[in-house]
Parts: structure tokens; C-alpha cells; sequence
């Protein structure tokens, strides 16, 4: 683990001032510029809770979902209803927001569907009792009745105005605490539900209980109601999510029984035997290589030296530790003694650096421990330079009072000449002992002494483990997990009459996608810069956001990898995106989320999150890294938003591109062995199978095949109407073209347009009447820069506030420029956050062009276009 480089930079490193006019048509504009700036003007912009019904931006068009309504239907790899095709746009509701009061839901439904949202998503409504979630207070068995009444009443009124809802059947309940099971090893159960009979069962029961209610206010079930239009069996859960394989090696042991014995009977019914079993297997297996590391013995053979030559010990933010050779059990060792440590593992390493390694190769670590008393530490590989990236090994190490020896085996994901190998333990201030520690090339081993599928006896993992081995234990896994969904959305449809759309959870990596390819429809999620906790994990004191613009940084930028995980002939959807605050450029989140989601003609996206709370709707502040509902740098833009996706401003790109997976026989193997070599970036796969990078997703839409090629080549035109996305000296330009356009990043470079104040600004410019913006004669401008609370105490990089989020109102950072407007006779009006008129704007005319200045002193990030 590692900090990133703090983004920081003042004003002047970022533009200096122009006196030449640049100017942009009006149709969506969206400028970014690189660092932060603390010139600009901060004025409150509290868009109100009960939406004004005389808003002149609100969208007012929409229709009812009736119980009678046609259905969302997945055909076509596109949703529609009534045979016309339909996008989805809108945000998650998560714990007690789904329950919101009888009083308040009539408003909280106005306001979404004010804003052009026509979908909510229902999350975390399982994990917690009443108030802030579905089960009862008492002991957390059964539903509550009041919140399923308040449940009720709120998805009636969101189908009052047209908004469909996304019911998450499991996100974070854990069924076990409530069935006298053992205590899973991951929260919620996950990976542990996804092949425990019991715990299966549970979460049928709370679909069955669920989906089969009748809603009093509509007189239907959810299984039957058109509003609920679709179920998500299991949020973020995957043998293969982050951190999977940790998980499933120290499943506890009544988990871990089930998992193997479920493994040697698909090992039995694959091989037949024991000796077919270990012919297979001792394929590819190979001796230990040379010893890679120097003193593997850890002795301090420099006189008066603190460490073994050429190891080195890392100490962060104060923790301190000291080495020493000692006897202990009758064994010399090296003593690691803890002087101070905390919460964080990687703040205390030692560690060997400058090793060499080939990509593809595997490699084996061997060393011995043990501790004063138990703790744990961590073994890994990794790159002993910038980016610190992890080659292949990273794994918990449970150490005793008694030694033992550990062999760790790992291909490298890359060649690297200065890699390292590296042992945490910030986290306990219990010593530790290490001997003997060794890094080879080979030592892979087939099936194992006293192992045999006559007796169930072969472990689901094992060190050193044989490419057969692996490959098979990847393509078990793959086929129990898609056996899991596809049963249970079979219960669903099948066993409970269900008619909504069903998926069962993002995609993780090539084996991941396969594992969802019978679902309706395919979805994934992501965050730009989600907040890092360096001690506990959610210490609302302790965490940090890098303050790094998206546009500067296109290669790591979270659109092309979702882009990468779309499968072809299903619809895709985004369910969860944010660029959290409190980022200086999180006003870059909804109107380059949209636009890209448009342009590669996806097919719902649902913003994380509107609110966590069922009865603050009222407050004026920013609250949290993700609630958007008083965040005006993202509710502000939801209008737009859904007018650039939602209504199709932006195109679809006219190129396309498919990766085809599908090259062999047996497509889970082929699957597996990307999956080994790729992890679970789709990106890396796609960029492997037809060449697709991030520069070539911007002219061409992508998906992912898993069916055999057909030997049809996609349709690649020469692209008219892009994205761009480009980098100069670290600053970056993203645009769309044609039709409705997008401008972010450094404003140095745009053409047609100057903004002046502030160094970071976003500006879209939307018809609102439906039509392109050539023939529009109403439109929306939306500008902001910054936003924060007033009093919110930000460290001296910018990267935390820590518990001082300061109060309300919620603040703007005011955008000063001048944009040029379309041709035609027009008036300008500036809105306040109620959607009304509050200030006349001058037209400036020179010829037959028309500018509007934007200028502080309107207090405003909404400016209406009228052509008369």
C-alpha cells in the first residue's frame, strides 16, 4: 500500500491571464480546469427540498407507471417498454432513505423526477433494523411492518411520477448471525453466501417474503408491479471481488467443509480418478529455481548495523520498530521489536528490494516465522518503485509462538528488474520472528500427499500449486458461482413469478462476466478517487481523498474500464458512480459520467447515492463523501444529465469494437487463464483480445463477446462525432463533439470560449426542449466550480476535512466567462436554486454573434437561454 503523490498546485502553475476572447456554441459545455484555486467567489446554492412546481427547468413531461403499464423488456441488448426504446437515469437510495416518511415521499419523488431522474436503485435496505432499515428493532428477524408500509407508500408515489425502482435483495445482511451459524469471515457473508446451502436458502426466503408482498397503495405484488422494474440478487459479491482469494483461504471451517467437498465432487466427476487427477495436474510442474535473495539468512554483517545487509526496514507516520539477531526455540532469527505502532500494516516493512522478474513466471517464496504470541503480518511482491504496483503475491500470515515454515507461490503479473519483497506488520506491537527467507524461480507441485478425490481430501488451495491446478480450481468457482445466480434467478422469475428484470452483481474480471452472462442485463459499478482509509476502514476521522481532476488523467480513468466489462447483446448499466467529496473537481462527476455513458449507448446509470437518511431531507449542508441530494455540484447537474443521456443529446459513437473471448473448445478454461494473467481489469483483457485502449474507446463504442466469432468484423467508420480526451504538460482536455457537446479540463487550450474565474470550473449548456442545439430555442447553462460548506476545515493538501465538514448553507464557487450563444433573438435569465428567475442577464451582440457574460455578482450556477 502506498500515498499517492499529493495534487496540488497553485494558480499560477496552471494558466495565466488572457486577454483574446475565446468562444463556444452553446449546446454543453464542460470546463475543468487543472489545480485548485481559492480566487473564486462562494456564494450559497441551497436547491430546496420541495421543489418549486413553477421551476422553469423542471422536467415535466413524464407519465405514470401504472399497475397496468407496460414492462421494462431487456431485447436487443437495450431496454424498452411498448417497443420503444428507453434510457434509464437516476440514483441510489441507500439504508433509511428508502423509507422516508408518508409526509416527505410526495416531495422527495417531485424532486427526482424535477430533475429528469425516471429510476431510483433501493440499497442497503437488508442491512440494518428500523428505522434505518426493513427488519424489525427488537432482534432484527422479521420485516417491520412500519417500514414496509413507508417502503410501500414511497414506491407508489415515485410510480406517481413515472420513476421505476431497483429492489437489491441482498447488500448487507447477514444471514448467519440469524440462523446460529458460524460467524462468516467476510461482512454481509459475502462469498460465503454464494455457495452455503443454508445461507442460500435465507436469502430465498427474504426474496419470497419480499417480492410476493402485496403493496396496499397499488393493490399488486412487487413480483407483478411494472414500477418495481428490476431485482439485483447480491451487491458487489464474487469469488473473484477484491481480496476473494484471502477470503476463501481462511474461510472458517464449516464454510470451508462445503467448499471442498463441493470441489472434489466436481474434481471427481471430471477426472473420474485419483490417477487421471494426478497425471493431469503434474503437468507444468517444476523444482525450485535459484535462491533470488541475497543474505537470505538476515545476518548483520556490517559492523555496528541495525539491519541484515541488504534488507532495508521502513517505518511511516511515527511508528518505530528495531531489528536484532536472537536465538529463539533453539533457532537464530532475526527480532522484529515494535517500539510503536498503529492501525496501518504497511507503516512497519522490511524488505528486499532490486529482484528481478519475468511476467508469466512463476515464483515461489519460502521463509519461516513465528511471534511472541499470535498475530498476524503480511507477505507480498511488489514493484519497489512508483507506483508500488503488486506483481502477484499478497498474502495474511497467521503466525504462533511456534515456528513454521510458509511456501508462497505466484506468477508475476509483469517483468520487473526492481521488484521487492516485503513483510508488514505495523498493525501490533507483538515482535516477530523471521528465518531463512528465500525467493525462487519454479516450485510448482501437483496433487499433494494424502490428497484423493475417493476421500473428498483435495484442498481447494494449495501453495505451490501446479497451472492445471489452478486452472481448474478458477473454472470450479466460476461454474458454482454462475450456478448460484442463474438458480436464483431462476427462484425468481420461475418459482416466484417475478416479471422485473434481473441481475445478479457487477462484473468482476473476465471469469466475473462470465459468471452474470445469463442475467437480463449487465451492470457494473465505480468511484473516481474513493475516499482511503490508512487506519480503520470507515474511521470518519481518518481518511483521505487525492484531489486529482479526472480529465488529467485519462489512463486511469474509470469509464474505460467499465466500458471494457460491457457484454455484447445484453444491456448495460452503471449502478453506482461518483467522484466523492469533498474533491475541488466533483462537479466533473455527472456531465462526464453521462456523456460517455450516452456516447457508448449504454443503458441505465444510477448515481451513488441521493441520501442515506429517512428524515433529513431538509438540511442545507453537505454531509457526507457521497450524498448528492444537497450537493449542488452534483444535483445541480442531474437537469443536465439527463437531457445529455436520459434524452440522447449525445449521440452514440459510430464505430464499435468487440472483444472476442471465445477463441477455443472450452471457453471457461480460456476464461480462467485470462483471469490468472489479467486479474479483474476487463481493460487489460480487452486490450489483450483486439487491441482496444483507452485513445480508441474514445471514437468507438466496445463490448465484450463470449460467443464464438461469427467472422463478421465490426462496423469501425471514421469517427465525426468522438470523444477527444488529450494531456498536455499534465493538464488535461476532454471533449464531445457533434450534436451536444462536452469541453473539460485546461481551459489554455479550448477554442471559442474564455472563462476567467475560476481555475476549476464545469459549465454545461442543455436544450430542454428535446431538440439538438442548433434548433433549440431553451437552454440551460450550468456552472460551478468548487463547492463545500461553510466552516469545512480542509488540511493544508486539501485531501481531508477529517470530522470538520463545517455547516450550512452548501456553497458555489461562481463561474466568471463569456460564452457565445446561438444565432436569433434572445433573453438570458439568471435562476436562483428554486428553478425561478431572479435577474435579467444582458445580451452583448457583435454582428450576428450574441455573448453572455456570466459574472459573480448573480449568485448563481443556473442561467436560462429564451429565444423569442
Amino acid at each position: 500500500m502506498r500515498y499517492q503523490e499529493n495534487y496540488s498546485r497553485t494558480r499560477s502553475n496552471i494558466r495565466t491571464k488572457r486577454t483574446k476572447h475565446f468562444l463556444v456554441p452553446v449546446f454543453i459545455i464542460c470546463v475543468l480546469v487543472c489545480g485548485v484555486s481559492m480566487a473564486g467567489d462562494m456564494v450559497p446554492f441551497v436547491i430546496p427540498a420541495k421543489p418549486n412546481p413553477d421551476s422553469l427547468i423542471a422536467v415535466t413531461s413524464f407519465g405514470p407507471v401504472r399497475t397496468d403499464s407496460n414492462r421494462l423488456q431487456a431485447q436487443d441488448g437495450h431496454f424498452y417498454r411498448s417497443g420503444e426504446r428507453i434510457r434509464l437515469w437516476g440514483v441510489n437510495l441507500s439504508f433509511g432513505a428508502n423509507l422516508p416518511r408518508h409526509e416527505d415521499a410526495p416531495y422527495i419523488a417531485a424532486r427526482l423526477a424535477a430533475a429528469g431522474v425516471n429510476t431510483v436503485r433501493c440499497h442497503h435496505m437488508d442491512t440494518a433494523r428500523w428505522p434505518r432499515g426493513l427488519w424489525n428493532a427488537e432482534d432484527g428477524k422479521t420485516i417491520s411492518s412500519e417500514a414496509l408500509d413507508r417502503l410501500d407508500y414511497f414506491i407508489d408515489q415515485l410510480a406517481r411520477y413515472g420513476i421505476c425502482v431497483n429492489i437489491n435483495l441482498h447488500v448487507g445482511r447477514a444471514h448467519s448471525e440469524y440462523l446460529d451459524l458460524p460467524k462468516a469471515n467476510r461482512q454481509y457473508d459475502k462469498i460465503s453466501n454464494i455457495f452455503t446451502p443454508a445461507l442460500i436458502d435465507a436469502q430465498k426466503q427474504f426474496a419470497r417474503q419480499l417480492l410476493t408482498h402485496i403493496n396496499p397503495y397499488r393493490k399488486v405484488r412487487y413480483a407483478d408491479d411494472p414500477a418495481v422494474a428490476f431485482v439485483e440478487i447480491t451487491n458487489e459479491n464474487s469469488f473473484f471481488m477484491w481480496a476473494s482469494e484471502n477470503t476463501l483461504r481462511t474461510l472458517p471451517p464449516y464454510y470451508a467443509d462445503i467448499l471442498q467437498k463441493k470441489y472434489n465432487a466436481w474434481l471427481k466427476k471430471r477426472y473420474g480418478s485419483d490417477e487421471k487427477l494426478r497425471r493431469i495436474w503434474a503437468e507444468g510442474a517444476e523444482p525450485l529455481g535459484k535462491n533470488l535473495l541475497k543474505n537470505s539468512g538476515l545476518q548483520m554483517t556490517t559492523s555496528g548495523s541495525s539491519v541484515p545487509t541488504n534488507w532495508s526496514i521502513e517505518q511511516h507516520s511515527g511508528c518505530i520498530a528495531s531489528l536484532s539477531k536472537q536465538r529463539y526455540q533453539s533457532k537464530n532469527a532475526l527480532c522484529i521489536e515494535i517500539d510503536k505502532a498503529d492501525d496501518t500494516e504497511w507503516h512497519l516493512q522490511f524488505n528486499q528490494g532490486g529482484i528481478s522478474l519475468k511476467a508469466g513466471r512463476y515464483y515461489t517464496v519460502v521463509f519461516e516465522a513465528a511471534a511472541d504470541e499470535p498475530r498476524e503480518i503480511s507477505c507480498s511482491v511488489s514493484q519497489a518503485h512508483s507506483s508500488w504496483s503488486n506483481l502477484g503475491l499478497s498474502r495474511q500470515v497467521e503466525l504462533s509462538q511456534n515456528w513454521k515454515t510458509f511456501r508462497f507461490g505466484f506468477v508475476a503479473k509483469s517483468d520487473d528488474d526492481n521488484a521487492r519483497l516485503s513483510f508488514a506488520f505495523g498493525t501490533d506491537k507483538v515482535p516477530v520472528r523471521l528465518a531463512n527467507v528465500q525467493l525462487h524461480p519454479g516450485g510448482r507441485v501437483s496433487l499433494q500427499k494424502g490428497e484423493s478425490i475417493r476421500s473428498g481430501s483435495v484442498a481447494v488451495f494449495a501453495d505451490n500449486e501446479s497451472p492445471n491446478r489452478t486452472l481448474d480450481r478458477m473454472q470450479f468457482l466460476a461454474e458454482t458461482e454462475k450456478a448460484y445466480f442463474d438458480g436464483m434467478r431462476n427462484f425468481i422469475k420461475e418459482d416466484l413469478g417475478c416479471k422485473a428484470l434481473v441481475t445478479g452483481t457487477i462484473v468482476f474480471g473476465p471469469l466475473g462476466l462470465y459468471t452474470q452472462s445469463d442475467m437480463d442485463f449487465i451492470d457494473v459499478h465505480a468511484y473516481w478517487q474513493h475516499p482511503r482509509f490508512p487506519g480503520r476502514p470507515w474511521d470518519s476521522g481518518n481518511w483521505i481523498v487525492e484531489q486529482k481532476p479526472m480529465t488529467d488523467y485519462p489512463a486511469e480513468a474509470t469509464l474505460f474500464r467499465l466500458a471494457a466489462a460491457r457484454l455484447g447483446g445484453k444491456p448495460f448499466t452503471l449502478s453506482e458512480y461518483n467522484h466523492p467529496a469533498p474533491l475541488d473537481s466533483q462537479a466533473e462527476c455527472v456531465p462526464m459520467a453521462a456523456s460517455f455513458a450516452a456516447a457508448q449507448d449504454w443503458d441505465a446509470v444510477w448515481l451513488y447515492t441521493y441520501s442515506h437518511s429517512s428524515d433529513d431531507w431538509y438540511r442545507e449542508n453537505l454531509n457526507s463523501y457521497f450524498d448528492i441530494d444537497t450537493n449542488p455540484a452534483k444535483w445541480g447537474f442531474m437537469r443536465a444529465g439527463a437531457a445529455i443521456f436520459r434524452e440522447g443529446l449525445v449521440k452514440p459513437l459510430e464505430g464499435s469494437l468487440i472483444a472476442q473471448l471465445n477463441r477455443s473448445s472450452d471457453l471457461v478454461h480460456q476464461l480462467a487463464q485470462l483471469h490468472l494473467e489479467h486479474d479483474r481489469d476487463m481493460l487489460d483483457v480487452v486490450t489483450d483480445t483486439c487491441g482496444a485502449t483507452y485513445q480508441t474507446i474514445l471514437t468507438n463504442t466496445l463490448a465484450v463477446s463470449l460467443r464464438p466469432s461469427s467472422g463478421v468484423e465490426p462496423k469501425n467508420p471514421p469517427s465525426v462525432t468522438g470523444l477527444r480526451w488529450s494531456v498536455e504538460n499534465g493538464r488535461g482536455l476532454y471533449v464531445v463533439g457533434a450534436g451536444a457537446g462536452v469541453l473539460a479540463g485546461d481551459t489554455s487550450r479550448f477554442e471559442r470560449c474564455q472563462i476567467d474565474d475560476p481555475a476549476f470550473a464545469v459549465i454545461t449548456a442543455t436544450p430542454l426542449d428535446g431538440l439538438p442545439w442548433p434548433r433549440s430555442s431553451k437552454i440551460l447553462i450550468t456552472a460551478c466550480g468548487r463547492c463545500e460548506n461553510v466552516g469545512m476545515e480542509f488540511s493544508q493538501d486539501r485531501r481531508t476535512v477529517g470530522r470538520q465538514w463545517g455547516h450550512g448553507p452548501a456553497q458555489i464557487e461562481t463561474v466568471k466567462g463569456t460564452v457565445e450563444m446561438p444565432r436569433g433573438n434572445w433573453t438570458a435569465q439568471a435562476l436562483g436554486p428554486d428553478g425561478l428567475a431572479k435577474a435579467d442577464v444582458p445580451i452583448r451582440s457583435e454582428g450576428d454573434r450574441n455573448f453572455m457574460e456570466m459574472l459573480p455578482k448573480y449568485k448563481t450556477m443556473w442561467y436560462l437561454l429564451i429565444q423569442n
